[in-house]
C-alpha cells in the first residue's frame, strides 16, 4: 500500500503548478528557464521540488496483490467451474441443443415439409358442401336474381330513346318486338 505522506510545503503559490510540470519535464523552454532562475534564488521552491521528487514516485507505485492471492483466486475459480459442470441440468442441455446451427436447419425442414404437404393435398382440401356442378349454379344465382332489374333498365333505355326522337322509330320497334306503341 502507498504510504500517506504530506505534500511538501513552502513553495511559492504562483509556481507550484509549474514546478510539477518542471519535475515531469513538460515545461516549455522559456518557462523552464524562468523556473530554474527562480529556483536558484528561492529556497522554499527548491525544497518544494525536492519534496515532489520524494512524494510523486510513490503515486505511481503498483498496488498489485501478492502471488498467494492469485493462486487462491485461481483455485476458487477452478472449483466453481467444476461445480457448474457437474450441475448441468436438462434445461442447460436443451439450450445447448438450440445453438445457432440447428435452428436454421429445423426451420428449413419445416418449410419443406409444409411445401410438400400443400403441393400433394392441393385438390383434397375442397369444400364438400356442394358438388362441382352446383357451385357453378351458386355463382350464377346472384346474376339471375337481378335479371328482372336488367329487363327494367332496357325498357327505360327504350323510353329515353322515344322521348329524345319524338316518336316511335325502327329502334323502338326492334326493342319492343315489333309491337306498335
Amino acid at each position: 500500500m502507498m504510504r500517506r505522506e504530506k505534500l511538501p510545503q513552502g513553495g511559492c503559490k504562483k509556481f507550484e503548478a509549474d514546478l510539477v510540470l518542471y519535475y515531469y519535464g513538460e515545461c516549455p523552454d522559456p518557462e523552464r528557464q524562468r523556473l530554474e532562475a527562480h529556483l536558484s534564488g528561492c529556497n522554499g521552491c527548491a525544497a518544494f521540488l525536492a519534496g515532489l521528487k520524494s512524494v510523486l514516485p510513490l503515486t505511481v507505485e503498483s498496488d498489485d496483490p501478492p502471488a498467494s492471492f492469485w493462486e487462491r483466486y485461481s483455485r476458487e475459480i477452478q472449483a466453481k467451474l467444476s461445480a457448474a459442470d457437474q450441475k448441468s441440468s436438462w434445461w442447460g442441455r436443451f439450450v445447448l441443443f438450440l445453438q445457432p446451427w440447428p435452428v436454421p436447419v429445423l426451420a428449413t425442414a419445416l418449410v419443406l415439409i409444409l411445401a410438400v404437404a400443400l403441393t400433394f393435398t392441393k385438390g383434397k382440401w375442397r369444400s364438400e358442401e356442394f358438388p362441382a356442378e352446383e357451385e357453378a349454379l351458386i355463382e350464377i344465382l346472384p346474376l339471375a336474381e337481378n335479371l328482372e332489374f336488367f329487363r327494367t333498365m332496357e325498357v327505360l333505355d327504350t323510353m329515353d330513346l322515344l322521348e329524345a326522337g319524338g316518336g316511335v322509330g325502327e329502334t323502338a320497334r326492334r326493342s319492343w318486338g315489333g309491337v306498335k306503341v
